[in-house]
């Protein structure tokens, strides 16, 4: 088995393609690239090593990107992978799919091979610490703020909602809720420092571990996912309180 972590790209434009495969190979990832999903998971049928980060064209031909993630999601063996989609649309719709179907994160092109890799860095060190958290490992978040509690617990429970850490689901009035990686890391975050306002800038810091320079929309994405799975009513939010001026608060109901 390698010590290099792997990544796996999907994409059908060759100088995109090779140009990505250059620089993740510069900084001693080990890559593997198809140019739709039907040879990669022919390729991925016999591949021995766990696998870090997929990189997805959304547009492709066969399975678009967001079919081939859905697809992999529902494989015990890619459950803990990240997910970086790249797209010529910056629409909201794309992402909201994008991240119903189990994205990290999302590329918007053209883009630069510099903002690519600090999204891969972030992305395959959350990958690790995830990893590490499940073998018991102990990793925290540098925040820089001693209020902030980034570590693992075994449970948080706010008012009617449930986060089982030690099973990575959640509750919500004694009914499982489904969540993607992302939405579950984004409201562990606030349930476990309910109380505290947090700024767009400082959610992206601090659950996708990097900054977005200005692409703040991905935050107010995932609260909307979260309000649609925990509140009664997501227009009128309970627990994920809106606070003018700031950005988010967790806040248990009264």
């Amino acid at each position: 088995m390698s010590d290099q972590l792997l990544i796996v790209v999907v994409e059908d434009d060759k100088s995109i393609a090779e140009l990505i495969r250059y620089n993740l190979e510069s900084e001693s990832y080990r890559v593997l690239h198809f140019e739709n999903g039907s040879d990669m998971f022919d390729a991925l049928a016999t591949e021995k090593n766990p696998i870090s980060l997929f990189i997805l064209d959304v547009m492709l031909p066969g399975q678009d990107g967001f079919e081939i993630c859905e697809t992999l999601k529902k494989d015990e063996k890619y459950r803990w992978s990240s997910f970086l989609f790249l797209t010529a649309r910056s629409s909201e719709t794309d992402k909201v799919e994008g991240f119903r179907v189990g994205a990290d994160d999302f590329l918007t092109k053209p883009f630069g091979m510099r903002e690519l890799l600090a999204r891969v860095k972030a992305l395959v060190s959350r990958n690790q610490e995830r990893l590490a958290l499940l073998e018991g490992k102990v990793l925290t978040l540098d925040s820089g703020n001693s209020k902030i509690d980034s570590t693992k617990s075994a449970s948080v429970q706010v008012g009617g909602v449930l986060l089982d850490d030690a099973r990575h689901r959640v509750y919500v009035n004694d009914q499982e809720i489904e969540m993607t990686h992302r939405e579950y890391e984004l409201l562990k975050f606030l349930m476990t420092n309910k109380g505290l306002a947090f700024t767009r800038d400082d959610l992206l810091n601090h659950v996708w571990g990097y900054e977005y320079s200005g692409e703040t929309r991905t935050v107010d994405v995932h609260i909307r996912q979260l309000r649609r799975k925990i509140e009664e009513n997501p227009s009128e939010p309970l627990y994920i309180q809106t606070v003018r001026g700031v950005g988010y608060r967790f806040q248990d109901k009264e």
